[in-house]
């Protein structure tokens, strides 16, 4: 039970034994008397001196036997520059709210509050008196309790995107505090046992994004998807470095190893050809969105007999075998292509002449609703040709031309004439006459269209399935399921240009040395040739070959004389001082010796010189320079009698 107060009558006594030095008002307030009286019993200065003057909880308790209540305490008084005095109820609920509120809410409830105490509506707590306050206490604005903030959770996890991820995705709980996010200790301590360490030894996987040439963070999705061999996925926790959404993945250091080697090499890597989830979910929408109507026939052909896949499944099982052009068509806006008044404006033509063409079939066209329309491809390339209308002579070709063009037998022709896929026509006027002519556009697109099978291309070039394979080797064509035209026609070539004679082979044919063959080909006798699709193929063409055998019914050409004093034609001309025509009738006329080289005359050093210095002995061209070692001589030039 708390005591009684003192009779009225000690509180003299109590302000001469305690109130030394202490607050005025506070006095009064613990005493209930005025401030005057409590203020001239201690001007008399009878107050006993103390160390240290008493606060209002000190003073409170000496009176009454207990600490003070927040009732108890006297309304704050207005401090320097306007604002009211912080007092210890005050503070304690300051510090009580920091962390559990903002600066800016701490402000609010304290306002209220001060209000309310002093009855001054004016009264008010800034965000900069509580945060100046918050820190003469020790404390910080950004400390919370019961929790943890992101920016501290982010430096222990060592990653602050994982955390805003986990908290995006629900699986870490979090709530706002003022300004700051904070994570309760529960929840953080619950996330980090989730977190799995990665194997011993293991590596980071995004450590290789720049080994390997990957700009982006496509190397988290591959491993999502299974295209990076035991790549882990782990999740770690407290470890530095980047993460992602996906996670953190691991690979062991001999498969990163080999990764690295592969690429160095220019192999393929493992996700390469294959196809990835997200695009295949944007081009999946795409093509719904511009689904091309039943009536569309390069759809119907793409897709087949199945017809348009059913679902999202059946697309992603259908959808990445398709040919690049097939994948482009099924995401291009549908359009019929153009009328015919259309060609005929961008082709600068009549409609009849359009018409024409189309009738004669130079000119791809397909009813549309009722109208002929004809795609852009091939109005574009009709109107490369010149705009033919299939009357003229050159839009026709025999059969046999034809075939060979085309690469079609006569056989193929015939049966693509009876189908009616195919128009023609028999000449009747002279040489014409009883010749059967095809179209040749018609012939292109059958060509183009139809493609060759492995064994007919394998005929047309004339080697075997597996010869072919090896001419097909390197050259840059669409995988189809035809071979095109002109991918057979350079497997032609290849095997054309294989046709010779590598020097080992040509030595044995012509029963000599390999070195005397090689000899022939540093003299300039053979000229070696170089297969375009492979330059460590040399071989030597039959003239070649006839030029060596021409070679070894003639005498053997006198060895080259040996020595830098032995000089070429240009040489002894420049050691001379003149000009070549006129060195070489030096030596026609017998006034300079040489001798014969496989490569032409040489002249030696010391016989130009002799021969040089008769001639600038009675030079006549006064603005001759005459050669350095001459100068060097002492050379004088005569004077030349009259």
């Amino acid at each position: 039970m708390a005591p009684q107060d003192p009779p009225q009558a000690d509180w003299r006594a109590f302000v001469l034994t305690h109130g030394w030095r202490a607050a005025g008002h506070e006095l009064a307030a613990v005493l209930g008397v005025p401030q005057e009286a409590v203020e001239a019993l201690r001007r008399t200065g009878a107050c006993t001196r103390r160390e240290q003057a008493h606060d209002f909880p000190a003073l409170f308790a000496l009176w009454h036997g207990r600490p003070p209540a927040d009732e108890d305490w006297p309304a704050p008084r207005k401090a320097g520059q306007g604002g009211y005095e912080w007092q210890a109820p005050e503070v304690a609920l300051l510090a009580s709210l920091v962390g559990q509120l903002g600066a800016g809410e701490i402000a609010g409830a304290l306002t209220a509050r001060l209000r309310e105490r002093t009855g001054d509506p004016a009264a008010e707590r800034t965000v900069v008196a509580v945060q100046v306050r918050i820190n003469l206490i020790g404390l910080q604005s950004g400390d919370v309790l019961g929790g943890i903030t992101v920016a501290d959770a982010g430096r222990e996890a060592g990653s602050t995107a994982v955390v805003h991820q986990a908290i995006q995705k629900g699986t870490l709980a979090a709530h706002k505090v003022g300004r700051l996010l904070v994570i309760p200790h529960e929840a953080w301590a619950a996330w980090k046992a989730r977190h799995a360490a990665p194997p011993e030894g293991w590596v980071r996987l995004s450590t290789l994004r720049q080994p390997l040439g990957i700009r982006s963070d496509k190397l988290s999705e591959f491993a999502r998807m299974g295209y990076v061999p035991g790549a882990v996925r782990c999740n770690p926790f407290g470890v530095p470095g980047p993460s992602t959404q996906f996670g953190t993945w691991y690979i062991d250091p001999k498969t990163a190893g080999r990764l690295l080697a592969d690429r160095r090499a220019g192999r393929p890597m493992p996700w390469h050809g294959k196809p990835l989830l997200d695009n295949l979910r944007v081009t999946y929408k795409l093509w719904a969105q511009r689904r091309h109507p039943a009536t569309c026939a390069t759809c119907a052909a793409i897709w087949g007999e199945a017809g348009p896949p059913a679902d999202f499944e059946d697309y992603v099982a259908r959808y990445p075998a398709l040919a690049h052009g097939a994948k482009r068509h099924l995401t291009l806006p549908w359009s019929p292509g153009l009328t015919v008044a259309e060609v005929a404006a961008q082709a600068g033509r009549s409609q009849a002449h359009v018409r024409r063409a189309i009738h004669n079939g130079v000119l791809a066209a397909a009813p549309v609703d009722g109208q002929l329309h004809a795609t852009r491809t091939d109005a574009t390339r009709w109107i490369a040709r010149g705009c033919p209308s299939g009357d003229g002579e050159k839009s026709w070709v025999a059969v046999e031309t034809a075939c060979r063009q085309y690469l079609f037998t006569p056989r193929e022709l015939q049966r693509h004439i009876a189908e009616g896929r195919l128009q023609h026509k028999e000449g009747t006027a002279g040489a014409m006459r009883g010749t059967v002519y095809v179209l040749r556009q018609q012939c292109a697109q059958l060509r183009e269209t139809q493609g060759f099978s492995e064994e007919e291309a394998a005929r047309r070039v004339g080697v075997t399935v597996e010869r072919l394979r090896v001419l097909l080797e390197g050259l840059t064509w669409r995988r189809a399921e035809g071979i095109p035209l002109v991918t057979v026609q350079a497997a032609i070539k290849r095997r054309e240009s294989q046709e010779g004679h590598t020097l080992e082979e040509a030595a044995d044919l012509l029963g000599v040395p390999l070195a005397w063959v090689k000899a022939r080909k540093r003299d300039g006798t053979v000229r070696v040739a170089q297969a375009r699709w492979d330059r460590r193929r040399q071989y030597l063409s039959g003239p070649m070959l006839e030029r060596l055998r021409a070679a070894l019914c003639q005498p053997a050409a006198p060895a080259a004389p040996a020595g830098e004093d032995w000089l070429r034609l240009s040489e002894a001309a420049s050691e001379a001082g003149v000009s070549a025509a006129t060195l070489l009738r030096w030596a026609d006329d017998g006034e300079l010796a040489r001798k014969q080289a496989p490569s032409g005359y040489r002249y030696h050093r010391e016989a130009v010189r002799a021969r040089a210095r008769q001639y600038w002995a009675t030079v006549r061209f006064h603005r001759a320079v005459p050669p350095s070692w001459l100068a060097a001589e002492g050379w004088v030039r005569e004077p030349i009698a009259a």
